[in-house]
């Protein structure tokens, strides 16, 4: 007899999540170098392969496109220093334009007057509070102390030698020369041996998740590289924008400008605001008056409303499968936790997590916490504000969910499924009686509406044989459903009768004289509606019924090749109706003679 194999306990999510925000905090020196290498790795990717396809090596590729990059960041950054020390060495010679422009705000400005005054006193308070006092005795005896004679100011002098500014120095400029460096390294082993890591992580996340993990990886690439590509794109077309309108303002060094807000704009938010501080102030001491400044505020505003709220939806939005909120919080969060790299990296990050979330049933909370998709149905929807006695959000989520649908498709797809979700609710006891008698009234209420909205005049109407008789199988639901179905056959001609629910259908069919050539619609919505509308069926079936019987199961389905469809008909002796659109076929059916199997 084999032991039972003990299963390891799990720890809560809370637990495990604070364990990893741990890991990523302190062991973010070597974190931040590996995140940007995989997003180095997804970007330059694409280019290592290329070379591979003209037969030039790996390892040659991979450090060739490395070399090109660096390259490239390196003029830009040499570039952009050059102008920021020639920007920084002309402006004293506005120091006199400035100094006007301030007087000209205290005069026009009490407020800004006082604004000053109050600084300029607290300024002097700290100077006289930083100023040594005279000793506590001196005060006491009133005698001032008498200067030393013949005494000579001592000073300390200490050599600073070439071994103490190198330890001052070499630390400030070790230290991101040393993350770049790793940068570097784990970029080039990730690009050459790019299908062995993926191998290694295919058989680390097991080989019976080989689909999920390829499709997850697929995915996560893509949409990184695209992301990153695309906003690449966007940031170079800001920068333009921004360079030209500067030139044509006469701002100095707008080339300077331009470059600047290309790269700062990666820092979502505070990037553009930065982008446009430094040549704001540059105009506001260069130029005359204050057009010019307020010029180039408006050339970032409106700029930055542009790109951010038309292009960049058009051309990226989408692709992140990220939710705004889900930026902003993984904006903030990877802030706190890496300082302003996590800026630079939370959308990328979070585009990873959210993917991981996604092909990962464990992990699936990232993916609905994160992502853009939505996360409840239609029908989950419009019953949750039913839920909540909101009947007019109620109708409006309707409305916007419907807008543009046939009335047959919101009634198939939203109404019935919220009918379902009430009914079983109340079947387990979870819908007090207040909730449920406000749920049945609304949707009663709504569905009226819509179905006189969508009526069709009599006299546009064609009048057919065939009869349909509905017999809702056991609750207010089934004769809601009934009453949608009823509507759609009454407006293409079809005599329709809806009863309510009755405990002997059987009579109620034999006193109305129902022929072979009519067709008795059994109304059932789940979770027992298979139960209901046996019981139904069978009483029809004793009364010795000899037309058509459609049992109505709203919402039934099976899968392709199932047999469950087989024995559901042959259990109720009636024709299947999943959906109001398939019912309303099967009538059709029958009255060009084809009869149901």
């Amino acid at each position: 007899m084999s032991r039972p194999v003990a299963s390891s306990p799990s720890l809560p999510p809370i637990i495990g999540f604070a364990i990893a925000v741990a890991i990523l905090y302190f062991a973010r020196e070597l974190f931040i170098p590996l995140a940007f290498a995989v997003l180095l790795s997804f970007l330059l990717g694409p280019a290592v392969k290329q070379l591979g396809r003209w037969h030039i090596p790996r390892i040659p590729s991979a450090v060739l496109v490395l070399l090109i990059t660096s390259s490239v960041v390196a003029v830009v950054g040499w570039f952009v220093t050059v102008e920021l020390i020639q920007t920084a060495e002309s402006l004293p010679a506005y120091t006199d334009n400035v100094r006007r422009k301030i007087e000209a705000l205290e005069g026009g400005s009490r407020g800004f007057s006082r604004v000053m005054s109050s600084l300029e006193e607290l300024g002097h308070q700290m100077e006289s509070a930083s100023t040594p006092q005279p000793k506590p005795g001196h005060l006491l005896s009133g005698k001032p102390e008498a200067p030393a004679a013949n005494v000579l100011p001592v000073r300390i002098v200490q050599d600073y030698t070439m071994v103490q500014m190198v330890r001052d120095y070499a630390g400030e400029f070790l230290r991101p020369m040393g993350t770049v460096g790793l940068i570097l390294v784990f970029s080039v082993f990730m690009l050459i041996d790019r299908e062995g890591l993926r191998n290694r992580l295919l058989r680390l996340m097991g080989q019976g998740q080989l689909q999920a993990t390829t499709k997850a990886m697929d995915d996560a690439g893509h949409r990184v590289s695209r992301y990153i590509l695309m906003q690449f794109a966007v940031n170079a077309c800001f920068g333009a924008i921004i360079s030209a309108g500067l030139y044509f303002m006469g701002v100095p060094s707008y080339l300077l400008w331009g470059v600047l807000g290309m790269f700062l704009r990666f820092l979502p938010y505070v990037g553009p605001v930065i982008a446009w501080m430094l040549p704001f102030l540059l105009s506001l001491a260069e130029k005359e008056g204050w057009t010019i400044p307020l010029s180039v505020t408006a050339l970032f505003f409106f700029t930055e409303m542009i790109i951010g709220n038309l292009v960049e939806p058009l051309l990226y939005g989408v692709h992140t499968g990220l939710s705004a909120v889900a930026i902003v919080v993984s904006a903030v969060f990877w802030t706190v936790l890496w300082g302003p790299v996590g800026l630079v990296l939370a959308t990328p990050m979070t585009v990873c997590l959210s993917v991981l979330g996604r092909y990962s049933p464990q992990l699936e909370f990232l993916n609905i916490a994160l992502g853009d998709e939505p996360v409840l149905t239609p029908a989950a929807i419009f019953y949750q504000r039913l839920l909540a006695l909101d009947q007019q959000e109620a109708l409006e989520v309707l409305d916007s969910l419907g807008k543009g649908r046939p009335l047959m498709e919101i009634f198939d797809d939203i109404v019935i499924p919220a009918l379902a979700m009430a009914e079983r609710d109340r079947q387990t006891g979870q819908l007090d009686k207040r909730r449920e008698e406000f749920i049945v009234q609304s949707i009663n209420e709504f569905v009226t509406e819509l179905c006189e909205a969508d009526a069709v005049p009599v006299a546009k109407r064609e009048t057919r044989k065939t009869r349909v008789f509905f017999f809702p199988a056991f609750g207010a639901a089934d004769e809601i459903a009934a009453a949608m179905c009823a509507h759609f056959l009454t407006q293409q001609g079809f005599p329709s009768i809806t009863f309510p629910v009755t405990e002997s259908p059987g009579q109620l069919v034999r006193a109305l004289g129902v022929q072979d050539d009519d067709v008795v619609l059994i109304s059932a919505v789940p979770p027992f509606a298979v139960g209901h509308a046996r019981r139904v069926s069978k009483d029809l079936l004793e009364a010795g019924i000899q037309s058509v019987l459609v049992a109505g199961i709203w919402g039934y389905s099976a899968e392709p090749g199932s047999v469950r469809p087989l024995r559901l008909q042959k259990s109720l002796s009636a024709a299947i109706a999943p959906t109001l659109r398939n019912a309303v076929e099967q009538v059709r059916n029958v009255e060009r003679g084809v009869r149901p199997v």
